[in-house]
């Protein structure tokens, strides 16, 4: 579950507020994208497109100065380095995915990558680019935003050390699935049926309040458990954060096909830079993600938080992407992913 939507807790409420998600949540059309995404080719069309649409409305907005951001976001507190640090990555990521989409290794500054975006997209249909900037304006605003909160109040959107899973390090075109929150006494069980037929190996980060091993022990034979924590708590207080994350583990231990080193996922992307550094002493990864997918918000149809993920796969073309296996759109739109996946010479990550 997101930080996007937090129920908040009264005695958080003052610092938390801003944290609270976007009243609009970047959703596009992908039947207005003019090809078939049936091959390694047409994917990489579109997702030099996608890329070059991004780059044009990160180089409309200004994010030079707090003033710049508050105005942005609507965030009073701003911290200008983390959006810095932010806006940095995605630079050289979108060089990156660039280079490998359109199969030219030339381009190496972002100057270069606004004036082809400046350059190409006119070229586009007409209908996909109002949508698609419209897309890309609504994301920039996610992502900023968690940038501006953090480290104040962390994410998925920066790390606090090389440990912490992000996918950025993935191979180009390899994504890893993820679910969190569950176990869900009949959607995960659906779920996991589908992957397994499908061969799909994902990471399930359960909470320890639900797991039971007597019940649940089968399940996730096929599949990677990681720990959500005992409950959907953030895990900001240290001593608190253990105690979650260690009862997590002694239920999950129950599960002999586990590793030692089980990785943890925490609520909203929440930790503390001390609980980060704890657990990285434990030999415990931190997953966090790439692309959410915004299966829990019960604005999105399924066909809208498919064509979500789809997109976010063209613009990043790698990563970890979250579901939710309580919610019933990550069981909807599992076979329409998975094909495209396997159209456009892509890969599912293995967990193991």
């Amino acid at each position: 579950m997101r930080l996007t939507h937090f129920v908040l807790a009264l005695s958080l409420c003052a610092c938390w507020a801003q944290a609270a998600g976007p009243n609009k949540v970047a959703t596009t059309d992908r039947n207005l994208w003019p090809e078939v995404i049936h091959s390694q080719a047409a994917f990489d069309r579109a997702s030099a497109a996608e890329i070059l649409q991004f780059v044009h409305v990160m180089a409309k907005v200004p994010l030079a100065s707090a003033e710049d951001i508050s105005r942005f976001t609507g965030v009073k507190q701003v911290s200008v380095d983390s959006v810095v640090t932010w806006r940095s990555k995605t630079q050289q990521r979108m060089l990156e995915g660039y280079r490998f989409a359109s199969h030219n290794q030339s381009v190496k500054q972002w100057d270069d990558l606004v004036r082809i975006a400046r350059e190409r997209l006119p070229a586009f249909d007409s209908k996909w680019r109002e949508s698609s900037e419209q897309f890309y304006h609504y994301y920039l605003f996610e992502q900023v935003r968690l940038a501006t909160l953090f480290p104040r109040i962390s994410s998925e959107i920066l790390t606090f050390n090389d440990t912490e899973v992000t996918g950025e390090r993935f191979d180009d075109g390899e994504f890893l699935l993820t679910y969190d929150d569950g176990p869900h006494p009949t959607r995960t069980q659906t779920l996991i049926n589908q992957l397994n037929y499908r061969g799909i190996q994902a990471y399930f980060f359960v909470l320890g309040s639900k797991l039971v091993p007597a019940e649940h022990k089968n399940w996730y034979q096929s599949q990677c458990l990681g720990s959500h924590g005992w409950r959907h708590h953030a895990h900001k207080a240290l001593d608190k954060s253990k105690d979650s994350i260690t009862s997590t583990d002694q239920v999950m231990a129950q599960f002999a096909s586990l590793p030692s080193d089980t990785a943890f996922r925490p609520p909203y992307g929440m930790r503390s830079l001390a609980l980060s550094q704890w657990l990285q002493r434990q030999g415990k990864p931190v997953y966090l993600w790439t692309i959410d997918s915004q299966d829990w918000n019960a604005r999105l149809s399924s066909r809208q938080v498919a064509d979500r993920v789809m997109t976010l796969m063209l613009l990043w073309r790698k990563g970890i992407v979250l579901f939710h296996d309580i919610h019933p759109h990550a069981t909807v739109v599992l076979n329409d992913l998975d094909d495209m996946v396997h159209q456009a010479g892509l890969k599912w990550r293995s967990c193991s």
